[in-house]
């Protein structure tokens, strides 16, 4: 469907009741349209559009036309779009179709060995390279109301939880790349969160650990700590943030500015499995980050800096976000290639 169709049928849906031929004439020539005369012929010969008691208004496939084009436009603007033989694979539809915000979160950006990552991913996920390095993010979220959709916020629960995030991809049997994250590691606060996530499919790719947190602010600093519990071993953090807004990245970054970043290490909405020979797929539609520049003023994660991607390890940056709303979409899951 051409633009300036789209724009015909779009100003006949918008006034039910129809539009003269002069006043649609207007619109479309304020669209930029340059032979409206023409184009209403051609809506005529395509059942789109009908003059009715001196007014122009949609037939019904016109409305079904313009539909169609929604879809399709929203299919275009999917940041994840299901491949082909992709299949939908939710645990329980209903409980893990879950709405919630993040009130605020820091993402800790780190420079990794891509071999050393490769080690930590199950085949066949491989670490995504940018600027010659494998990135982890460490994200930790004070998370608000996290309910099923339809339940009030009053029936959420609130909690905290960090993920260490690795930036992957993987081919799938179509022969098509799919990139987005792979969780190494992950805790919350809430003992009931950790035992409904372990217990789903959703997260059955690895297992939550259950700590001991805090975010708290004053000023500008916000400050950030994680205690695991002794069965998970090797996570303590400890942070001091000065969230004061910067757009410039610290002296050091490999990115020049944050629409460098963006792509490779925020327009990430996919979290990936594998079992059973498939690719599992959770996919997150969210409000976009407002995030900006934050500096670390005291900083320590034992799992970068003393674990399993130590030594090498490098802290590029760090974003700090606030009110950040997302659901969940089913979980789906396709064959990957061999």
């Amino acid at each position: 469907m051409s633009p300036e169709t789209l724009a015909a049928l779009v100003a006949l849906a918008l006034e039910p009741l129809g539009l003269t031929e002069r006043a649609l004439t207007a619109r479309l020539e304020d669209a930029g349209v340059a032979e409206p005369a023409a184009l209403l012929r051609k809506l005529v010969a395509s059942g789109w559009a009908q003059a009715s008691r001196g007014a122009w208004v949609l037939t019904p496939s016109g409305h079904e036309a313009l539909r169609e084009a929604h879809a399709a436009l929203e299919r275009a603007q999917d940041p994840s779009p299901s491949s082909d033989g992709m299949e939908e694979c939710p645990s329980v539809p209903w409980l893990t179709q879950v709405q919630t915000h993040w009130v605020e979160a820091v993402s800790i950006n780190y420079a990794v060995d891509p071999d050393r990552l490769a080690r930590l991913l199950p085949a066949p996920l491989e670490p995504e390279v940018f600027h010659g390095t494998a990135w982890v993010q460490v994200l930790m979220s004070s998370l608000r109301d996290m309910r099923p959709r339809g339940l009030m916020p009053l029936m959420g629960v609130c909690f905290y939880q960090v993920s260490y995030r690795a930036a992957v991809r993987y081919r799938n049997a179509n022969g098509d790349w799919r990139r987005g994250g792979y969780f190494v590691r992950s805790e919350t606060s809430d003992p009931v969160m950790r035992g409904v996530g372990n217990a789903l499919k959703e997260f059955k790719f690895h297992e939550f650990g259950e700590a001991r947190m805090v975010m708290a602010r004053e000023g500008d600093l916000l400050t950030v700590g994680v205690d695991p519990e002794p069965a998970f071993p090797g996570g303590k953090l400890v942070g001091v943030f000065d969230t004061k807004a910067r757009t410039q990245p610290p002296e050091g970054s490999v990115w020049t500015d944050l629409d460098a970043l963006h792509e490779p290490l925020v327009e990430c909405y996919d979290a990936f499995g594998v079992a059973d020979g498939f690719v599992y797929v959770l996919t997150i539609d969210r409000a976009p980050w407002n995030a900006r520049f934050a500096t670390p003023v005291q900083w320590y994660c034992e799992y970068l800096q003393e674990g399993p991607l130590a030594p090498g390890a490098r802290l590029d940056s760090v974003l700090h976000l606030n009110e950040c709303a997302y659901q969940w979409r089913p979980l789906r899951r396709e064959r990957y290639a061999r």
